[in-house]
């Protein structure tokens, strides 16, 4: 009897540990749209989990819920529109999201951003307080940017906190605190004369490190970046070392005073370090993957593990040789397209979303190319549902013969290549092989690009 109370008791625990601790109830002026829940415990890629997906309804509204075990940063996206919060555990959300109509005169870059507003958080403030900060930040940046940047003077940024501490009083998140303080750390940084060694020195030498916090990772990429090249390492040693192995590499980077006493920071300059050195020439490539898959199966770190991980899932999605991600499409007659269709030819994938000086001067680069390239390289025009019947006049005027395809509800397409903005361009090489993601634009080399390749 003993025994089944006791797994009755645990299989309850399981339960209640696996439940659902975060609920969040809105509205969207988006009807019947994908609306996604994303994490963030891996800044330093910024690679999100997916939480949760649903569909707003008719009228908007949706439920979504998830299991969050600290103060995690979060975004929601309403069909491929992002707007971004800060999630605790055990809290209940209310919010609403407006998305802006596109308007036909306004570009890509200049469109209005979706806005979100929290009506009622059980949060105990959280959220809250980070927005309440972060304009109060902002405000007085704006107006006393000429003293602080120009003038230099520090007092204005400690008034700063005493403004924060006036209008934001009892602060009792670490989360909210910590990203106050290295939000005022990075304006410090601005200013500062040292090359930002008195900021290293202040907010990272013995401080614990923040992974999930924003502030932490924003200011850690800009003063870390590039670091090997510091002004601590004699770039012949370094070369030597990193050619040597790892083992010889981490030693002589611990020459470095900051490195030595602080191995779990040190760990992560390094990591990070080495990510960039991926994209450098074939030989640097292989060492610096040599180096962080030894980290990966050496640190203690869990969090190191998850970021070298993530890096490499991100690092050869788009590589050279890796499948491209197949689609059905419909195009300007309603017929559907493939690109397993055109596995046989090389493909340039143009997605397209309204016209601009930019992409209308590309358009014309492109009729060119396409005269030349006619059956050794096959177009596809990709435009977004709501521009695809302005694209069917350009078209039909322009008296462009390649084949114009809807993405329609396929916005997770733009994501698989990861399209960040447009015109945006992706070469497939035969057999539905990526070949440059993304690819030059068509006055930008694309055409020596395509010829290259075109042999192999």
């Amino acid at each position: 009897m003993k025994r089944r109370i006791i797994t009755l008791i645990l299989s309850l625990l399981v339960v209640a540990a696996s439940a659902q601790n975060l609920t969040i109830t809105g509205r969207s002026n988006k009807t019947n749209a994908l609306i996604r829940l994303f994490v963030y415990e891996d800044l330093v890629n910024e690679t999100g989990i997916l939480l949760n997906q649903s569909q707003t309804d008719a009228m908007g509204h949706f439920i979504l819920e998830g299991n969050v075990k600290q103060n995690l940063p979060a975004r929601i996206y309403v069909g491929l529109e992002p707007v971004d919060l800060v999630l605790t555990p055990n809290a209940n959300y209310d919010i609403e999201i407006i998305v802006p109509e596109k308007k036909e005169d306004v570009s890509y870059f200049e469109k209005e951003l979706p806005t979100i507003r929290v009506k009622r958080a059980t949060d105990k403030g959280v959220y809250r307080q980070v927005i309440y900060s972060e304009e109060i930040i902002n405000g007085y940046m704006m107006e006393h940017f000429n003293q602080i940047y120009r003038g230099r003077q520090l007092r204005y940024i400690d008034s700063i906190q005493n403004a924060i501490n006036r209008e934001v009083p009892d602060i009792k998140s670490d989360y909210v605190k910590n990203h106050n303080r290295y939000k005022i750390a990075a304006i410090k940084l601005g200013i500062s004369s040292d090359g930002g060694k008195k900021i290293i020195k202040d907010y990272f030498d013995g401080q614990p490190v923040l992974y999930t916090q924003n502030a932490y990772i924003d200011l850690f990429k800009e003063l870390f970046d590039n670091y090997f090249n510091s002004a601590a390492y004699d770039s012949h040693l370094l070369s030597d070392a990193f050619g040597e192995g790892p083992a010889a590499f981490k030693k002589y980077l611990n020459t470095d005073p900051l490195m030595a006493n602080n191995p779990q920071l040190a760990e992560l300059i390094t990591i990070y370090n080495l990510q960039k050195l991926c994209y450098g020439d074939r030989g640097t490539s292989r060492l610096a993957k040599d180096h962080l898959n030894y980290i990966k199966g050496q640190t203690k770190y869990a969090e190191h593990k998850t970021i070298i991980s993530d890096f490499f899932a991100k690092y050869d999605r788009l590589a050279p040789g890796t499948a491209a991600t197949d689609f059905t499409l419909k195009d300007s007659k309603d017929k559907e397209v493939s690109l397993s269709d055109c596995k046989d030819r090389l493909v340039l994938l143009q997605f397209v979303d309204g016209i601009s000086p930019v992409a209308e001067h590309q358009f014309a680069e492109l009729r060119s190319l396409h005269n030349q390239w006619r059956d050794s390289v096959q177009i596809l025009t990709i435009a977004t549902h709501d521009k695809m019947e302005f694209f069917k006049q350009q078209f039909a005027e322009k008296k462009q013969d390649w084949p114009l395809l809807d993405l329609g509800d396929q916005i997770l397409l733009l994501e698989a290549y990861n399209v960040r903005t447009f015109p945006e361009y992706i070469l497939i090489k035969r057999n539905n092989k990526i070949g440059e993601a993304p690819a030059p634009s068509p006055e930008r080399y694309l055409g020596e690009r395509v010829t290259k390749m075109y042999g192999k």
